[in-house]
């Protein structure tokens, strides 16, 4: 009987057997790793090589690369990449036809590649030998054997390693479509997941802004808003303002607990921040972004309430100075609005504030707490009416938290309406001599002194003409020449002759002040700086300065 025998001798039914342990294999795995570890195992054992690989082809990058080995001992050799149509490898990843070499770095036919023959010469390779592995005319990649001892691998033996490539590829190719389509599963079902997650969120987001919207236009409370919030996020609120004071909680401030934040802002402008004390999930900080978005609406509300409050202070502090006549009913009627009783003792206070800080400056003194106060602005100053006694107290510590220097002239306590306007044009000449100084602190309009009641009496047009006409020389040399010797002359005397204070006051070079000092002299006399001139120039100059 005739016994058909196969690689090495063995018989056929050997080889039958193996490729259908092999395919009993490959249909029981599913995942693409294994399946290829479990062809190139099978392969390696029924040839009794030294090693076996199977590679997968790259065509986008012209090059294939070994997926799994067995029996392969150095790490580059497991990891080699060939470019197409080069050695073993190479040339049958092409897909064109199995190929061999007896000795392959020996071996001169082959387009060699330095780098590559130096990782087979550190496996010790010699002989290669290999099938391409192709479905439906596509390259996949190969199947490949190899020893360690130059070897002709005979045709039974490439015939042999052909059926099992033949069996792999297609078993290579169902594992990696059925790899695709699971990952396919796996992306509908993560896309699924997450567009419920995204409906519940867009759901959970627009109930929070139903309700948060009922906050802000029935009444922008920040506590109320964040009080909202807390139920929509598992962690306590904290919102701060754009010092880093609190505006509003729902917890500890000064907890230690890891904080989520996100900024409170409109049309570019920083408003605050709003902290949650905890770690968040995208989610929760989607809800926390919506909770710092109707925070800001509820404080620009609460801004814009502000300024219009604001503006009818002015309107009406400005009512009460221009008409100190006016019906006390009237008066009383419009002090009682701001929490202030007109029978209490009242302060009235300038504040200088620079313009481009004043609505800040105002949010901070509304924001300290004093039982009653009335505020207006007016053009280079801010003006309060309060009944406070410990206003002064309140404004120093709140100017040197912020690090702000405070000036500020003082007139009162008036217990009188009608004396609000004399009491305002009084705490303004204090205000004007700190500024004329460039000191800073407060001033009490009392410590004006006689210049006080000269300044009364010129309100009431009954200042004697007499008392600055000693200085008309100096204000007729102005108006003719356009020069300042009037105003040089004040400061000069309100700096105790100090020509260099004088310089700095005004910005002028000293020798520039004395040559001025030179021209005054000339037009009042040598002893106009001097007692008893002194004193009737220096009142005579305060006046002029307060009434320009």
């Amino acid at each position: 009987m005739n016994d058909m025998r196969g690689s090495a001798g063995r018989p056929r039914e050997e080889l039958l057997q193996t490729l259908l342990d092999t395919a009993t294999d490959i249909a029981a795995l599913h995942d693409v790793e294994d399946v290829l570890q479990a062809i190139v195992r099978r392969t390696r054992a029924f040839l009794g090589t030294d090693m076996a690989y199977l590679s997968l082809t790259d065509h986008d990058r012209g090059e294939t690369y070994i997926r799994q080995s067995d029996g392969v001992t150095t790490p580059g050799y497991r990891t080699l990449r060939q470019p197409l149509g080069t050695g073993v490898l190479g040339q049958i990843a092409r897909g064109v036809a199995p190929y061999q070499t007896s000795d392959y770095l020996a071996d001169p036919s082959i387009h060699h590649i330095d780098g590559i023959d130096d990782v087979v010469r550190a496996e010790g390779v010699r002989a290669i030998m290999g099938v391409p592995l192709t479905v439906g005319g596509r390259a996949l990649g190969a199947l490949v054997v190899a020893e360690r001892s130059p070897r002709a691998f005979t045709p039974e033996e490439i015939s042999d390693v052909d059926s099992i490539g033949r069996h792999a590829a297609v078993a290579l190719d169902n594992s990696m479509r059925f790899a695709e389509l699971a990952r396919l599963a796996d992306d509908l079902q993560r896309e699924k997941e997450q567009r419920a997650e995204q409906l519940d969120m867009i759901g959970a987001m627009l109930e929070l802004d139903d309700r948060l919207i009922d906050v802000v236009t029935i009444a922008p409370d920040l506590d109320r808003i964040l009080a909202v919030g807390r139920t929509a996020v598992p962690y306590d609120l904290v919102l701060r303002g754009r010092e880093e004071n609190v505006l509003a909680a729902t917890g500890d401030v000064a907890s230690t607990a890891e904080t989520s934040s996100v900024p409170v802002r409109t049309r570019g402008e920083r408003l605050g921040s709003l902290l949650a004390h905890g770690v968040l999930t995208m989610p929760e900080r989607a809800l926390l972004e919506r909770i710092a978005a109707h925070a800001s609406l509820a404080i620009l509300f609460t801004r814009a309430q502000a300024d219009a409050d604001l503006r009818l202070q002015t309107e009406v502090l400005g009512d009460l100075i221009a008409r100190p006549d006016a019906p006390h009913e009237h008066l009383e009627r419009w002090l009682r609005r701001w929490g202030i009783e007109p029978q209490e003792p009242l302060w009235v206070v300038v504040l200088d504030v620079p313009a481009a800080e004043r609505h800040r400056r105002v949010e901070a003194i509304r924001a300290l707490g004093t039982r009653s106060v009335m505020m207006a602005s007016h053009d280079d100053h801010v003006c309060l009416v309060t009944p406070d006694a410990d206003w002064q107290e309140l404004l120093q510590s709140l100017f040197t938290a912020r690090g702000w220097a405070l000036t500020a002239g003082v007139a009162g306590p008036v217990d009188d309406v009608s004396r609000l306007a004399d009491a305002h044009s009084r705490a303004q000449l204090a205000h004007g001599s700190l500024i004329t100084l460039g000191r800073t602190g407060v001033m009490d309009s009392a410590e004006l002194g006689m210049l006080g009641a000269l300044l009364d009496l010129a309100r009431r047009g009954e200042m004697p003409a007499s008392l600055t006409a000693g200085v008309e020389p100096l204000r007729d040399y102005d108006r003719a020449h356009g020069t300042a010797l009037t105003r040089t002359a004040f400061v000069f005397l309100e700096s105790d002759g100090s020509v260099a204070r004088v310089a700095r006051l005004l910005h002028l070079h000293r020798n520039t002040v004395r040559q001025r000092l030179d021209r005054i002299s000339a037009l009042l006399g040598d002893d106009w700086d001097a007692s008893p001139r002194r004193l009737e120039m220096h009142l005579a100059l305060r006046v002029i300065d307060a009434t320009a």
